[in-house]
């Protein structure tokens, strides 16, 4: 038996009405997951665990935008130039620069015009690692990380 065009037209017409949905929720699940191996990155600083408790994703309309965290975490993962003593520091890639660019340049430097970092350490420590940088801990790329989001969602998407 033959469907007509008319009959043929009804089956379809809900197909893709969910779709929407659908994809922001294997987005949203991949971003879970993509998250939770930044958490397990052996890189990836511990110490009191309030880093790992602020990574979320970002999600607008649906769409995967990246992580939000701490921002010391970005600190971290990029590394700051100290004021005497260079460190390992990586570039920050324009996403990141968008929402927390660095003073000048490319990279993270602290003020020479301060004497001591902010923040709840001791005073020494806030000394030293004024001086002395931080290395960078490279536990994430974002660019690594939207791919390996949209690889995630692509695996787990279903029409």
């Amino acid at each position: 038996m033959a469907l007509s065009p008319e009959q043929i037209a009804a089956q379809i017409e809900d197909i893709g009405i969910d779709m929407p949905n659908s994809l922001a929720i294997a987005l949203e699940n991949a971003a879970m997951i993509a998250i939770e191996e930044i958490k397990s990155n052996p890189n990836f600083p511990v110490d009191t665990g309030r880093l790992r408790n602020s990574l979320q994703a970002r999600m607008v309309d649906g769409q995967f935008l990246g992580i939000s965290m701490e921002n010391y975490g970005f600190f971290q993962n990029f590394g700051v130039e100290g004021t005497q003593n260079t460190t390992n520091q990586f570039g920050v890639d324009e996403i990141t620069k968008s929402f927390l660019p660095p003073r000048e340049g490319d990279t993270y430097k602290f003020n020479k015009q301060k004497k001591m970092i902010g923040g709840d350490l001791p005073f020494g420590a806030r000394v030293m690692i004024h001086r002395n940088g931080l290395n960078a801990k490279r536990f994430f790329d974002i660019n690594e990380l939207v791919d390996r989001v949209v690889e995630i969602a692509n695996q787990n998407f279903e029409l």
